[in-house]
């Protein structure tokens, strides 16, 4: 626990004598780097998570979240990413999508990683029949491995690609602008029990710059034939058994080595913290504990699903044909003697 400890402390110490939070990302990234190196990390890391009330009794979720640390300056959790049942490496986890004018900064704690697509602001294709056609072009598609650290800029559209084995990164959020006293207010428990609140007045209200509230308004993205089709509105997985939840909770511990933690898991069940999970707890704590091997688990919808898991193949055929309609464009605006050029027809 010390060690998460010192390490949010110096994070904290970064942002805080950064002069910008892009600063602040750049000399934050040798400290993730660093963390990666450290199992004895990902251990407290774990081992906290598993002593919170609700570790056990949640319902499932396709990644299973550990929040770290929320403060002021960033947000810091470990994504712990279950692969396929076939264990397909080409298919995505989610929708292209970015963060409006949140950074991320992201390094691959533990397992093989995962192949990381980043493309440009997506734009609306002008003169499309389709209102929800837009075009973007690819910055990079690269490995994640363990210990690499990527950077996501604001407004940076981008989706990773299913791991072939547990993989579990380190997400640092932040938001772009400095850090004020809007976000130390947001940390306030009476202030964070009304985000909901205050975001859907944003809304309606049209403040969302003034209170820096990161409003989804039509961030995700899929492809389609002729480019990118816009989601109007974010669709989020629906969640799944808390028995599903718990597998995978079980399968990261297993995976990582931490068996030890299931005197942790069963303390917490002593204790009566661990409710609606019990059942299928005390069934798992035995197969730990024997060395029985435990699969993650993907629940019914959380994979399979068109907008959120396409393959690198339907990004790459969306690419070019969105650069097929930019040519055809420039071509079509071109003067009658440069198309005859371009056709082969002008002068030698």
């Amino acid at each position: 626990m010390d060690r998460i400890r010192s390490a949010v402390e110096e994070l904290v110490s970064i942002f805080r004598s950064s002069a910008t939070k892009h600063e602040a990302n750049r000399r934050a990234a040798p400290v993730m780097e660093q963390l990666t190196r450290e199992p004895a990390f990902l251990t407290a890391v774990l081992e906290r998570y598993l002593e919170t009330p609700a570790a056990l009794n949640r319902r499932n979720y396709p990644v299973v979240g550990v929040d770290i640390a929320l403060n002021p300056w960033f947000g810091l959790v470990a994504n712990c990413w279950i692969p396929l049942p076939s264990r397909e490496t080409n298919v995505a986890t989610k929708a292209i999508h970015h963060h409006g004018d949140m950074l991320l900064t992201t390094a691959t704690l533990f397992g093989p990683g995962y192949e990381h697509w980043m493309f440009t602001l997506p734009q609306r294709v002008s003169g499309s029949a389709n209102e929800r056609m837009h075009s973007m072009e690819l910055i990079e598609a690269a490995p994640h491995p363990r210990h690499h650290v990527s950077f996501v800029d604001a407004w940076t559209a981008h989706t990773p690609l299913y791991p072939r084995s547990l993989s579990i990164t380190l997400a640092l959020w932040s938001k772009r602008f400095p850090t004020t006293w809007r976000d130390r207010a947001k940390r306030l428990p009476i202030v964070k029990d009304q985000t909901r609140a205050l975001t859907e007045a944003a809304r309606v209200l049209g403040l969302r710059r003034a209170l820096q509230l990161n409003v989804v308004e039509s961030f995700d993205f899929f492809p389609v034939a002729d480019g990118f089709e816009v989601m109007p509105e974010r669709k989020e997985f629906s969640l799944g058994p808390i028995s599903d939840h718990v597998h995978s909770v079980f399968h990261v511990v297993q995976e990582t080595g931490n068996e030890h933690l299931a005197r942790t898991i069963r303390r917490q069940v002593d204790r009566g913290v661990v409710r609606a999970g019990r059942p299928v707890v005390e069934e798992l704590l035995v197969d730990l504990e024997r060395g029985r091997p435990i699969a993650g688990k993907l629940s019914e919808g959380h994979y399979g699903v068109p907008y959120a898991n396409f393959t690198r193949d339907d990004i790459e055929r969306s690419l070019r044909a969105t650069k097929r309609k930019e040519s055809n464009v420039q071509h079509d605006h071109a003067s009658p003697s440069l198309r005859q050029e371009a056709a082969g027809a002008g002068p030698r």
